[in-house]
């Protein structure tokens, strides 16, 4: 019994953690529609987590949702087609211009910078 209390209690300390190989990534917090999310940005990829429960109904507009969440944060388009996983954690492509890479950067360097402080 305490095994399994110990994993569910690892489980959940995880669930707004990224995956292993966006453990560097730039980590940006949104909220649309009453949902919260976790956008992490690396490079030209980027990983979407929804947080909280989401009733049946609500999942066909979830996809949707978080590629826009994806979007608000990191002020890129998404490459098409490059949209995977599911409602729970999504990943793509990013299809940033120089401006918005530009953005980006300064947003990833005010952070660096808060968190030195």
């Amino acid at each position: 019994m305490r095994t399994l209390l110990s994993s569910l209690a690892l489980m959940l300390v995880a669930c707004d953690s990224p995956s292993p190989w966006m453990r560097d990534a730039l980590r940006h917090e949104v909220t649309l529609e009453g949902y919260r999310f976790t956008v992490w940005q690396q490079g030209q990829h980027v990983e979407i987590i929804r947080h909280g429960h989401a009733p049946r109904s609500d999942q066909p507009a979830l996809r949707p949702l978080m590629a826009r969440a994806a979007r608000q944060a990191t002020g890129c388009a998404l490459h098409p087609g490059s949209l995977e996983g599911d409602t729970g954690v999504l990943r793509a492509r990013l299809a940033c211009d120089k401006t918005a890479q530009a953005a980006s950067a300064q947003v990833e360097l005010a952070q660096d910078q808060g968190e030195r402080m």
